[in-house]
């Protein structure tokens, strides 16, 4: 299953990881890669699904869009309401408060899908597809399965018994207020395609920007 609480109980960690180094490689490199994918974002409804501290829905609303910020943690979510600086950006704790909200034409999911067991994963896709706007676009950022068990900087990941569907992992982020380990769940490329296809998407890109992170960005098509 799926560890809310990893993150939750970690949220000050989690924190110190990007003081530590702002430009870590998803800011840097797999973030504006998929701002590319997404195009202008100016006056575009945006969810950024699991935004953590906020780093890539301030990102967003600077680009000019309309965005609500969400994450099940409170702890995350107090992180970044300090750091908005008066952005507007609209910060949800509640999944069901997002029909409020929504539709959505971008919804960014980053390193997040991951982190839900098989039947929170596809229950998650579906769920963003009836928030997403006919003609919008998701992206989603997930660990690259074939790296699992390399080291890199930003972190590492012990690779599952069994490369399965939603098979569970640990990974490790090394910050200056210790070392996190989060439960994360074995999605492949040819997983996502079919989990991305069976909740209603049409995938229009899938990239390996940079080790270990692969890109996905799917579309929900005009009926």
């Amino acid at each position: 299953m799926n560890r809310p609480d990893d993150w939750h109980a970690q949220a000050d960690a989690y924190l110190a990881y990007f003081e530590d180094n702002p430009n870590r490689i998803s800011s840097t490199r797999v973030f504006p890669r998929l701002l590319e994918h997404f195009g202008d974002l100016r006056g575009l409804r945006v969810l950024d699904f699991g935004c953590g501290q906020g780093r890539f829905a301030r990102a967003m609303a600077d680009a000019g869009a309309k965005v609500t910020a969400f994450d099940a943690s409170s702890a995350e979510i107090a992180n970044a309401r300090a750091l908005d600086q008066g952005r507007g950006i609209r910060y949800v704790e509640r999944q069901q408060d997002l029909l409020d909200a929504g539709p959505f034409d971008r919804i960014l999911c980053f390193m997040v899908l991951l982190c839900n067991d098989t039947e929170g994963a596809d229950a998650l896709l579906r769920m963003l597809y009836s928030l997403t706007a006919p003609g919008g676009r998701l992206g989603l950022a997930n660990t690259d399965t074939a790296t699992l068990g390399r080291r890199f900087p930003d972190f590492h990941s012990q690779p599952p018994a069994e490369p399965s569907r939603g098979a569970t992992y640990r990974s490790f982020i090394p910050t200056s207020a210790g070392v996190m380990e989060v439960t994360d769940h074995y999605y492949s490329p040819e997983h996502l395609r079919a989990m991305l296809a069976d909740a209603g998407f049409e995938l229009r890109a899938e990239e390996r920007v940079a080790e270990p992170f692969i890109l996905h960005i799917a579309a929900r098509v005009p009926a």
